[in-house]
C-alpha cells in the first residue's frame, strides 16, 4: 500500500477542499464499518479500502474558528478580519471567515502557506497505528523533518501545538507550523499548515497574521520559513516540492511502502457536486 498525494490547484478555496477531504474520510469510514458478510460467500475480487491520502493546497485568504471560539466575534473584529488584504504573490483579496471543526480559536490559511491534510485511519492494521498524542506528534515531528532536509531550519515543539523556531535575530520562539486535527472513528482530518512566506511588517494590509492573535495565543507570534532563513534557501522549493518532501517523509514515518500521484478526475471538483472523482 502507498500513499496517495493529491496536490490541488493553487488557490483552491478552502471551503472545496474540506469537501474533498470529507468525501475522503466518508469513503475510509464507510469501507472500516462495513461488516463481513457471513451469510454469503466472498466476492472473488473485493474492492481493496481506500488508502490513505494526503490532501496538500495554497487557499486563498481564510480565517478560520476553532471549537473554542464560542463566542461571537463583534462586528468590528469580523470588520477587522475580513477588510482587503493584499499578498505578494496573488494580489487582493477580502478574506473569507469560515468556522472548523478543529480545536482552538482563531487562525489564518492563506498563499505564502502550504495546508496538509491526511485522510487516514489511525487505528488501520495496514500500516503504523498511532493513539491521538502520537497522531499528533507524527504531524509535528513530520513537519519538523522537512524544514530540516528542505531549508536547514531547526523545529521544535513546546507545551503549545505545532512547530516553533527560534529566531536567529532576537531568540524569540515564534510558531512556524500550525496543527489542528479532527478524529471520528480514528480517521483523521484536518492537519498541519506551514508559514513559508509572508511579509512580516505590522501593516494589517498586507500581514494577515497582525489582524489577531494566533490560536488565542497571548504573546506569542507567528513567523515564516522565509523570514528564518536566507531567502535563496527558501526560492530552492515551491509549495509543490515542499508537499512532495512531507508526503514522502509521512509515508515514511506510517510505514507504506511510498507516494503515488493522485488527483481529482476530470475537473469535476465543484461545490455542491455530489460526485467526485478520485483517481490514481
Amino acid at each position: 500500500m502507498r500513499l496517495r498525494h493529491i496536490h490541488l490547484p493553487n488557490l483552491t478555496p478552502y471551503p472545496l477542499a474540506a469537501h474533498l477531504q470529507e468525501h475522503l474520510r466518508r469513503a475510509l469510514l464507510t469501507a472500516k464499518d462495513a461488516p463481513p458478510s457471513s451469510s454469503s460467500p466472498p466476492p472473488p475480487h473485493p474492492s481493496p479500502p481506500p488508502p490513505p491520502t494526503l490532501i496538500s493546497f495554497v487557499p486563498p485568504p481564510t480565517y478560520t474558528l476553532g471549537r473554542r471560539q464560542t463566542t461571537p466575534l463583534s462586528p468590528r473584529a469580523i470588520s477587522r478580519l475580513t477588510a482587503p488584504l493584499t499578498t505578494p504573490s496573488s494580489g487582493t483579496f477580502r478574506p473569507d471567515l469560515i468556522s472548523s471543526p478543529r480545536g482552538g480559536l482563531t487562525t489564518y490559511h492563506g498563499p505564502g502557506q502550504l495546508v496538509l491534510w491526511p485522510v487516514v485511519d489511525i487505528r488501520s492494521s495496514l500500516y503504523r497505528q498511532f493513539g491521538v498524542r502520537g497522531y499528533a506528534c507524527l504531524l509535528e515531528k513530520t513537519t519538523i523533518a522537512v524544514l530540516a532536509a528542505l531549508f536547514g531550519l531547526e523545529g521544535f515543539t513546546t507545551a503549545d501545538p505545532g512547530v516553533w523556531v527560534r529566531s536567529g535575530a532576537d531568540g524569540v520562539e515564534r510558531k512556524v507550523a500550525a496543527m489542528g486535527v479532527h478524529l471520528r472513528r480514528h480517521v483523521t482530518s484536518l492537519g498541519t499548515a506551514v508559514n513559508l512566506d509572508f511579509p512580516g511588517e505590522k501593516d494589517e494590509g498586507v500581514n494577515p497574521w497582525a489582524r489577531f492573535v494566533p490560536c488565542g495565543l497571548e504573546g506569542k507570534e507567528a513567523t515564516s520559513v522565509a523570514r528564518e532563513v536566507e531567502g535563496t534557501a527558501v526560492g530552492l522549493a515551491s509549495e509543490e516540492d515542499v508537499a512532495r518532501a512531507w508526503a514522502e517523509e509521512f509515508a515514511r514515518r506510517i510505514g507504506v511502502e511510498g507516494v503515488e500521484r493522485g488527483r481529482v478526475g476530470g475537473g469535476e471538483l465543484m461545490m455542491g457536486s455530489l460526485v467526485m472523482i478520485i483517481r490514481c
